[in-house]
């Protein structure tokens, strides 16, 4: 016969399991969808300081949450580890291998902090008002969400707005507060990263364009073209460029020397009448 104790512990066991199992899926869903938005809005201000849109190139979900890892700069990861131990510090203090009456004291220390979360807020408020004249932007938005986050403490709260509206509230605006962090800190990221690339556009990958017909390709002084001769069936052979990305059989292609706001982006598909050759680079010395 079956016994009804341990049948109803394994049904515990399963539901809890089960429980488990959903929470973990869902914040990986949650994560990957966060990454995927950090990835569209990185490229998307990457991309277009070439003049080009990740739509164009045809970029996955897959290649979206790789791009996203471009944002975890040190700098970030520092904010992030910050912002970690502020929400997290009342367990924080509770684990401290000390005595009693340190621990008490931090907490205490943790409490007075805390109820003055809305200095932080106010703070944030004011980068907001001078927003234009500081870098970087996110601060802003990410100071006004660590003031909600700490508001929403049990030192701050002391007992006060316990029900799950008025907690609700400030931790959705919060969390607003923080997605717009993110976003100006990947779109920021993106813009620079490009900028950067295209001041050293001798270290991009080389291209050597040979085709059976001249091309009317116009840059700056580094761009070269040559005659082969009759009797040489890819005649024109064009050198001084360099690749910007390879998509699907298409080569994104810049002249050495490329000013982003004079010069054109080339594309090119290899076929009978044309042959690409890549090169290295110029390396650092």
């Amino acid at each position: 016969m079956s016994n009804p104790a341990s049948e109803r512990r394994d049904s515990g066991r399963d539901a809890a399991s089960t429980a488990i199992l959903k929470l973990v899926v869902a914040e990986a869903s949650f994560i990957a969808a966060l990454m995927f938005y950090v990835g569209l809005i990185y490229t998307s201000r990457y991309y277009r300081n070439f003049h080009l849109s990740p739509s164009s190139l045809g970029f996955g979900f897959s290649e979206y949450v790789v791009e996203s890892l471009q944002v975890l700069s040190r700098p970030v990861l520092i904010a992030v580890v910050a912002l970690l131990l502020l929400t997290s510090a009342p367990h924080f203090i509770r684990r401290l291998p000390v005595s009693s009456r340190l621990r008490r004291g931090a907490a205490a220390v943790w409490g007075v902090v805390a109820g003055q979360y809305w200095l932080v807020v106010a703070a944030g408020l004011v980068l907001f008002v001078f927003w234009s004249r500081i870098e970087p932007y996110w601060i802003a938005p990410a100071t006004v969400a660590a003031g909600l986050l700490m508001g929403q403490s049990a030192p701050a709260l002391r007992g006060r707005g316990q029900r799950l509206l008025d907690r609700a509230v400030p931790l959705f605006a919060a969390l607003a507060f923080l997605l717009l962090a993110i976003t100006l800190l990947a779109a920021q990221l993106g813009d620079r990263e490009a900028k950067q690339a295209a001041r050293h556009v001798v270290r991009w990958p080389g291209v050597i364009l040979f085709s059976t017909e001249p091309l009317s390709l116009r840059g700056p002084s580094g761009l070269r073209a040559e005659d082969l001769g009759t009797g040489t069936h890819l005649r024109y052979r064009y050198s001084g460029l360099r690749l910007l990305i390879q998509r699907e059989g298409r080569y994104y292609v810049v002249p050495v020397g490329w000013n982003a706001a004079t010069d054109s982006v080339y594309i090119f598909r290899e076929n009978d009448t044309m042959r690409i050759e890549l090169t290295p680079g110029v390396r650092r010395a």
